[in-house]
C-alpha cells in the first residue's frame, strides 16, 4: 500500500485527540468472527491481484500496521467497516487474528460515511463510473440523513464535494444523474456502449423506455449518439415518449416530423424597404414611434373597423 493510498489517521476520522489513546482500544479479534459491511464491498474489483499480493508479503514482514475499524453485532461478530482487504490479505498471510478498532457508538450514517471516505481515499479514479455514482450518491444522502447541508450547495462554506472527488461540480450532478440508471443501462456505460453525457440524458426517460434501449442496444446492436439521446429526453420531458416514439427517433422520423410541423406554425416576415423608411421616417423616429404611423395608417387604409376586427 502506497503512502498516498494510506487511510487518514484514526485520530481524523473519530475525533480523538491522542492516537495512543486510539491505539488503547485496539483489539485483537478472530478473523472468523469478522462480517462484510452490510452494504457491500464498493469498488472491490479496483485492487489488481499484484496489489493484493504485495499487501499480502507486507504483512508477512511487517504484520498489519493500520487496524480494522469494527462495530459489534451480535453473537460476538463485528462488521467491517474499514479494513475488508486487510482482512483478505491477513488471510492468504495465515493469520487467524487481525488487530482491530472497535466502534460502539457509530450508527449506520456514521458508518456509511466513513466506508465513503474510505473508498473515496482508496482508488477512486480505478472506479467504474456506476462504482463513482453509487459512491457520490449514497455519501451525499448520509449526509443528508445527519442533517448537514449537502455538499452540491454553492453557498455551504465547508469543504465542497468537488474539492473531496477531484472532479468539477458538473461530472459531480452528472454522477448523481447517472446513479438513476436502469443497472442494465449502468453496464452499458461501463462498458463504453453508450457515453457519459448520453448516459445522463437517459436517465430522465422511464424505467420501461430505458429497459427498451437497453434491449434495443442488445439485439439490434444499436448505436445511441447524442442527437438521439437529447430528442428523447426533450419527448420524455412532455411525457410523450414510448417505444414507437424511441423507434421514430432512433430512424430520424420524429426529427422530420417536428421540422414540417414548425414550418407550418412559422409565420411569414414581413419586411419594410430602406426606401420607404427614408420615404415617409426620418432617423431620429424609434422604433415605437413608427409602429404607431404605420398602426395608424394601416387603419386609414382598411377601414378602422375591418382593422379592429382582425
Amino acid at each position: 500500500m502506497t503512502e498516498k493510498e494510506k487511510l487518514k489517521p484514526l485520530n481524523e476520522l473519530f475525533g480523538v485527540d491522542d492516537i495512543e489513546d486510539t491505539r488503547d482500544k485496539v483489539t485483537e479479534i478472530q478473523i472468523s468472527h469478522l462480517k462484510d459491511y452490510h452494504k457491500g464491498n464498493l469498488g472491490e474489483n479496483r485492487y489488481s491481484k499484484q496489489d493484493l499480493q504485495d499487501l499480502v508479503e507486507s504483512i508477512k514482514v511487517n504484520g498489519i500496521i493500520q487496524p480494522l475499524v469494527v462495530r459489534p453485532l451480535e453473537n460476538e461478530d463485528y462488521e467491517i467497516i474499514l479494513g475488508h482487504h486487510r482482512r483478505d490479505a491477513a488471510l492468504l498471510a495465515g493469520l487467524d487474528r487481525v488487530p482491530c478498532l472497535i466502534n460502539d457508538d457509530m450508527d449506520d450514517d456514521v458508518a456509511e460515511i466513513v466506508f465513503m471516505d474510505s473508498n473515496l481515499q482508496h482508488g477512486f479514479e480505478k472506479m467504474s463510473h456506476s462504482e463513482k455514482a453509487e459512491l457520490i450518491y449514497r455519501r451525499n444522502e448520509a449526509l443528508k440523513r445527519q442533517g448537514r447541508r449537502t455538499d452540491l450547495n454553492p453557498d455551504d462554506e465547508t469543504k465542497s464535494v468537488d474539492e473531496e472527488f477531484h472532479l468539477s461540480r458538473s461530472s459531480i450532478q452528472r454522477y448523481l444523474r447517472i446513479y438513476k440508471l436502469s443497472d442494465e443501462l449502468k453496464q452499458k456505460l461501463d462498458d463504453g456502449k453508450i457515453g457519459v453525457k448520453i448516459a445522463v440524458d437517459l436517465s430522465f426517460i422511464s424505467e420501461d423506455c430505458q429497459r427498451f434501449i437497453s434491449d434495443l442496444i442488445n439485439n439490434e446492436d444499436l448505436k445511441i449518439d447524442k442527437k438521439m439521446s437529447e430528442k428523447m429526453k426533450k419527448v420524455a420531458e412532455r411525457n410523450a415518449l414510448d417505444e414507437n416514439t424511441i423507434l421514430k427517433i432512433i430512424n430520424g422520423k420524429e426529427d422530420d416530423k417536428e421540422k414540417t410541423e414548425k414550418t407550418k406554425s412559422k409565420k411569414k416576415a414581413i419586411k419594410v424597404s430602406k426606401k420607404v423608411l427614408e420615404k415617409y421616417f426620418i432617423p431620429e423616429q424609434d422604433q415605437k414611434e413608427i409602429d404607431k404611423v404605420i398602426d395608424e395608417a394601416l387603419k386609414l387604409y382598411y377601414g378602422s373597423d375591418n382593422a379592429e376586427e382582425s
